[in-house]
């Protein structure tokens, strides 16, 4: 089981590498292949580490992760119908995400510093994307405001999870950084779709969402293994 859990992130990252590269040299089949095989290793990392401690990971965490792979799946479709899928799958990862992080914070009061400098910075960040691409965005205009909402509560839920003093090196070295690549991830795959069009610009969408995703999990993996919520 060590074993597993130990091999299954080497595999994230080759297959995250893998992907990459792919995007690099236009190759659809490989991206198609690699896409797939994040989530799905993530997943068992998780879930080998929590039997590995004999906990349980939290039904929450996993049901957030199955709908970003449902996510995955359904953004290697073209097409609009295809793309507000993929928004409604990646919108109940956040959610999930979102009520997992709260729990993380029950009982806690005061000290929302964090908590207000992230929700600024996520409001400055999605005006200045939305007048960016207000005239690109066509019918897209409410789907886009509604996941700028919910992806920016998720972030600044993540950033409260430091006021909880037995999970501020968790909440600093994974959560917040996973929650902040995760907007970065979404911000350049909305200017890229409806502005820029530039395929390159896959690569560091892909990249900031892969490890967005891996820092994510590795605080899960941390938090299941101290104290299973």
């Amino acid at each position: 089981m060590h074993l597993l859990a130990k091999n299954s992130r080497t595999l994230f990252a080759i297959a995250l590498l893998a992907h990459l590269f792919f995007i690099y040299q236009e190759l659809p089949d490989g991206r198609f292949a690699t896409k797939l095989l994040l989530l799905p290793l993530l997943i068992i990392y998780l879930l080998a580490t929590a039997k590995l401690s004999a906990k349980k990971a939290s039904p929450i965490i996993i049901a957030g992760l199955i709908l970003s792979f449902i996510g995955d799946m359904v953004l290697t479709q073209t097409g609009t119908t295809m793309f507000l899928l993929g928004m409604v799958a990646f919108i109940g990862t956040h959610i999930c995400n979102g009520i997992f992080f709260i729990r993380l914070q029950k009982g806690i009061m005061g000290r929302m510093g964090v908590m207000i400098v992230t929700a600024i910075a996520m409001l400055v960040l999605s005006l200045c994307v939305f007048a960016y691409l207000r005239d690109q965005l066509g019918d897209f205009q409410l789907p886009i405001i509604a996941y700028m909402c919910i992806i920016s509560t998720m972030a600044v839920l993540a950033a409260g999870t430091a006021r909880n003093a037995l999970l501020q090196k968790t909440a600093w070295q994974c959560l917040i950084p996973g929650a902040v690549l995760f907007v970065v991830s979404d911000a350049l795959l909305a200017l890229n779709k409806f502005a820029w069009h530039l395929p390159l610009v896959d690569i560091p969408v892909m990249l900031t969402y892969g490890l967005a995703q891996y820092f994510l999990v590795r605080g899960f993996v941390r938090i299941t293994v101290q104290q299973p919520i």
